[in-house]
């Protein structure tokens, strides 16, 4: 006889990072094994409900109470949850951490599995909120002026939309006596729809809503935006993708509001010279891609948030974040050799995952959106060509620099990084042979290489700081002034 059942073993796993978490208080040299731990269990659990060996649906405290759905569609946001925390915690095995970060971390894990699979309104306002709290703390983690201003900036906006996506979920459940996501489908109310999609906008970081992103991924250290990047951002896009299946009203609307955010984020990540302003704004960008498919999303997600993870694992070793001149510095292969592949991921650029997610992306849109994101896509290869001109530094020794206490020497390769791109390059392998047309695939991807790379050396040819001068729209003042405009104009197209 099983000591739990099924449905104990999904609520273990849900309470395992918090309870890991106060355990890593009481008893600090077992943080980094429980947050592997913790780690291991998501990622077990994402490979149990693959296989059908839990429940899909999960109740608790009666219909009012907490709903949970462990089906397939979490099961990509559930496996990068374990990769890019895991990769976090291996990164930093020889490093001192500063602060409560792995206790920190183990409270994020838990809120993000949970935003995965919840369907309540309620508890997803809770597990995002979570989320949110987790992320601020880890924000200040470097303990500077700067980012103790970013940091509180993230929670003001946050609290502010999860307010008013609270308030949504009361309109929902004033008119259909229920939290559950299923009574978000039969609302009339067009401010409770309104409401609920600015919470989870921001949460996302699209669009007019995702303007937070830059500069606090250029103040966050390094591990803490991998997080961010990585596998923050899809607490939101998760439900967010739940709902457009859900709702059929909210479909081209969450589709059109994908689509500005691809072209928003490349837009400003081509004309950005700050190498993690200019990933974080590709985030923005990638995320837009991510919103515009409930079928392919998830996987898509699943293979940018992991690349997204190499990038700003490697972001901390570069020789300057400035890019001008990034061709006179030449990177150790510990970091050439992940920033090449992980952005050649992104791109889309076969056997690696990013190609088998642009393939089933394509295949899942209507042919002008396909057409639109061929051409995004090519502006993604102009963004990253800025890294690919670094040359390979040839160095026997087996270290590179210092760590950040200076007790040891820092190894060549990071173990964390060598696991994201390992997953890489497996899933990518792994999905290739059931590519529909494989060739003709293989075939846009060398196009839209091609064309992204003359689009890149077009654009370098004008860089002049007069010319590629855009507005700054991150101001706290220009984020909630974003937030506004985006809540009004839901509500016009909404009630049309």
């Amino acid at each position: 006889m099983p000591l739990l059942s099924a449905k104990g073993m999904v609520i273990a796993w849900l309470l395992l990072p918090f309870l890991a978490a106060f355990l890593a208080a009481v008893l600090p040299p077992l943080a980094r094994w429980l947050a592997l731990l913790c780690c291991l269990a998501t990622a077990a659990v994402a490979v149990a409900i693959q296989l059908g060996s839990l429940p899909v649906n999960v109740d608790l405290l009666g219909a009012y109470g907490v709903a949970l759905k462990t089906d397939a569609f979490a099961v990509p946001f559930l496996l990068l949850n374990a990769l890019v925390c895991s990769a976090v915690v291996i990164d930093s095995w020889e490093r001192p951490l500063p602060g409560p970060f792995l206790l920190l971390l183990m409270v994020l894990h838990g809120g993000l599995s949970s935003a995965f699979v919840v369907m309540d309104l309620v508890s997803l306002y809770v597990t995002l909120e979570v989320v949110g709290i987790s992320a601020f703390l880890l924000i200040l983690i470097s303990r500077s002026d700067r980012s103790l201003w970013v940091a509180l900036r993230y929670l003001l906006i946050g609290n502010t939309v999860m307010t008013l996506f609270l308030i949504g979920a009361a309109l929902v459940y004033l008119e259909r006596g229920s939290f559950r996501f299923e009574a978000v489908a039969g609302t009339t109310s067009i401010a409770a729809l309104a409401l609920l999609l600015v919470g989870l906008l921001m949460k996302s970081g699209l669009f007019l809503s995702g303007l937070w992103l830059p500069v606090t991924h250029a103040e966050a250290p390094a591990e803490v935006s991998a997080l961010l990047s990585g596998v923050v951002v899809t607490a939101g896009i998760a439900p967010l993708l739940r709902l457009s299946c859900g709702v059929p009203a909210l479909g081209p609307v969450i589709t059109g509001i994908g689509l500005a955010s691809a072209v928003l984020g490349l837009v400003f990540a081509l004309a950005d010279a700050d190498a993690k302003r200019l990933l974080a704004w590709s985030t923005l960008s990638q995320m837009g891609l991510v919103a515009l498919s409930p079928v392919a999303g998830g996987f898509y997600a699943l293979s940018h948030g992991t690349a997204k993870a190499v990038l700003f694992l490697v972001a901390r070793r570069f020789p300057g974040r400035a890019l001008q001149g990034w061709r006179e510095r030449p990177l150790p292969a510990g970091v050439w050799w992940p920033l090449c592949i992980g952005s050649l991921s992104i791109v889309g650029l076969p056997p690696l995952a990013g190609f088998a997610a642009k393939t089933d992306l394509s295949g899942a849109l209507s042919l002008p959106l396909e057409v639109a994101v061929t051409l995004v896509s090519m502006g993604t290869v102009a963004v990253y060509a800025r890294f690919w001109g670094a040359p390979l530094l040839h160095r026997t020794a087996p270290v590179v620099g210092l760590s950040s206490g200076g007790e040891a020497p820092e190894p060549a390769w990071s173990l964390g990084v060598i696991l994201l791109v390992l997953a890489l390059v497996v899933m990518g392998s792994a999905t290739l042979p059931s590519t529909a047309s494989p060739f003709s695939a293989v075939a846009k991807s060398a196009m839209v290489l091609l064309g992204g790379w003359g689009l890149h050396t077009l654009v370098e040819g004008l860089r002049l700081p007069e010319r590629l001068r855009l507005p700054d729209l991150e101001g706290l003042s220009d984020l909630l002034g974003g937030i506004g405009v985006v809540g009004a104009g839901l509500l016009l197209i909404l009630n049309r």
